[in-house]
């Protein structure tokens, strides 16, 4: 049961013309997730279907009005080994005492991740990371996942001052982290390959093209900012030559243990919205999937958002700071096959079935690799879908035994 919010003095919005992928107000003041994808799947039913969730999950928990809904899921532990469902790990407490600094997520919480480079703030403090996972993720078989299965990995930044646009935990020693970063893996029955979507706090980098408007980013300094605007590129994506000396979207070199606080990174997203310039070889349209991000997240957080309409004291109100940018998805809910974007694997495979937002990477948590130059340019670079080996597919489902 999700908890229902009232929206105080909000009134009823317009309704949006019929050529937009429209968002509905009951997102927020009654929450629910929808069972599957709507069988037109259209690039607007999955973001539809997607921010649904996000809404659900995020809203207050009726069992625990303390906790959002996503804090009262299993909690996994990245030392945990292979028993994790044996563990009687749940709940915001138990998060808490499983977060880890960022260097540990890719032998620990996946042991086969897409970078496991340190990111550190613009103050020099490494990102921390958490992951949920719903009870169902346990109940899986030989022949796949059932309905509620639900993912949810976050990253957290240590906040210098006390902020009113981060939704925040505070650990046992007093440090408090702010959200800036959150993937969602959703299965469904049509969708066994799992949608994946991602949402950022609206301050965590600017675009690399220097068409972002100037303000204060959690990862750029400002004289790598202001290098990239006055600099913009002559192509919509890649880093200007002149900007090259500030090291966008690059890990910083450690040996040995990796320090807590370190040489701030610049970074900077390459894909708006992950989201392939241009028209892809595997039919993807990408116009219709930017559309539908855009429109939704206009609806929904942008300035006459439903969300940032709230009143700063609804709980709801805080992630009018935090956007959708993207998802991915296979036609059908068949294999993922190879990717449809250049890379590292090789060229783009104009037979793939992946959709939606092509080159999509969260710059929080696939903050280096991004593009061409990556090894995997998005979520089925690494987490590949196989209807004979349906439980691969997800890292952490590795490390569970069935109940």
């Amino acid at each position: 049961m999700l908890l229902s919010l009232m929206l105080w003095g909000c009134p009823k919005p317009p309704e949006p013309p019929k050529d937009v992928c429209s968002a509905d107000l009951s997102w927020v003041t009654n929450p629910t997730q929808p069972n599957e994808v709507p069988e037109t799947e259209s690039f607007c039913d999955f973001y539809q279907f997607s921010w649904q969730w996000f809404l659900a999950q995020t809203s207050l928990s009726e069992s625990n009005p303390k906790e959002r809904v996503f804090e009262t899921q299993r909690v996994y532990d990245p030392d945990g080994g292979d028993n994790q469902c044996s563990m009687e790990l749940e709940g915001k407490e138990d998060f808490l005492d499983q977060m880890e600094p960022r260097p540990i997520k890719s032998d620990k919480f996946e042991h086969v991740e897409a970078d496991g480079g340190a990111l550190y703030d613009k103050n020099g403090n490494i990102l921390y990371y958490g992951v949920y996972y719903s009870k169902e993720l346990c109940s899986a078989t030989e022949k796949g996942f059932v309905p509620g299965t639900l993912e949810i990995k976050t990253s957290w930044m240590i906040l210098k001052e006390d902020s009113d646009k981060h939704y925040k935990i505070t650990l046992d020693d007093g440090k408090v982290l702010g959200m800036v970063g959150m993937h969602m893996a959703i299965w469904t029955p049509n969708h066994p390959e799992m949608l994946w979507v991602t949402w950022e706090h609206k301050d965590n980098a600017p675009l690399c093209n220097g068409s972002s408007p100037k303000q204060n980013w959690n990862f750029v300094s400002p004289e790598a900012e202001k290098c990239l605007k006055e600099n913009k590129a002559t192509e919509p994506y890649g880093i200007p030559e002149e900007c090259l000396k500030y090291n966008f979207n690059t890990p910083s070199k450690q040996e040995g243990s990796i320090p807590i606080t370190g040489q701030p990174n610049n970074v900077c997203q390459e894909y708006e919205y992950g989201n392939q310039y241009g028209n892809s070889v595997n039919g993807n349209d990408n116009n219709e999937n930017l559309k539908s991000i855009v429109e939704l997240n206009q609806q929904i957080v942008g300035v006459n958002g439903f969300l940032t309409k709230l009143p700063k004291e609804n709980p709801m109100h805080i992630w009018s700071n935090y956007q959708m940018v993207g998802g991915i998805w296979t036609k059908d809910g068949v294999d993922s096959g190879k990717l449809p974007v250049d890379s590292k694997q090789g060229p783009a495979d104009p037979n793939s079935p992946q959709r939606g937002s092509l080159e999509l990477t969260n710059t929080t948590m696939e903050t280096f690799q991004q593009g061409s130059e990556s090894y995997i340019p998005n979520c089925f670079g690494c987490h590949n879908y196989t209807k004979d080996s349906p439980l691969t597919v997800s890292h952490i489902q590795q490390k569970l035994k069935a109940e």
